[in-house]
């Protein structure tokens, strides 16, 4: 008798455990009004810059660019997040129901999720690097771009080990 109560608090268990993975599903859809909510300050920010672009200097127009750059990648950086993290830690999307789906929802792997993920995140320092280094004359201290650059190196050596570690492992599943 004792086994069938282990074997029924051990079926709760698991139970619970696949059905936990539907907490995530809020998070998904916010993430998704975040995403719209980023187009719309996208689009006011794109509105303002175009209303004011005779006035600007070129700097002030590479720094516009720079910032509207950087909102795209954070936007597709959740895109990444909220596509890839459902069907990883949800459910899979049945393509059929879904035939406008991105080609690269079937063949991404978690590996892949995170130096995509990485890469975003790169490219995102890099540019508020950038932007700072054209600031550097105005209003940001050299202390703060070299904290920026030492961010830049730390998420590049990341990214290397990661992109390493993730080959040396399947390098070992091939063989």
């Amino acid at each position: 008798m004792p086994r069938t109560d282990s074997g029924s608090l051990a079926r709760l268990i698991v139970r619970v455990v696949l059905v936990s993975r539907w907490a995530m599903v809020p998070l998904f859809v916010g993430l998704a009004i975040g995403l719209v909510l980023l187009v719309i300050a996208f689009a006011l920010r794109l509105w303002s810059f175009a209303l004011q672009i005779t006035a600007m200097s070129e700097t002030g127009v590479i720094m516009e660019l720079l910032t509207l750059l950087d909102l795209v990648l954070v936007g597709g950086l959740i895109v990444i997040v909220i596509q890839s993290g459902y069907e990883n830690f949800v459910e899979k999307i049945d393509r059929r129901h879904a035939p406008d789906s991105p080609a690269w929802m079937t063949r991404i792997s978690f590996s892949g999720l995170k130096l995509k993920l990485f890469a975003s995140l790169m490219s995102i320092a890099a540019i508020t690097l950038l932007k700072a280094l054209m600031r550097l004359e105005l209003d940001v201290s050299e202390t703060q771009v070299r904290w920026l650059m030492a961010a830049s190196v730390i998420f590049l050596a990341a990214y290397a080990v990661l992109a390493f570690t993730d080959r040396y492992t399947h390098s070992g599943d091939d063989g």
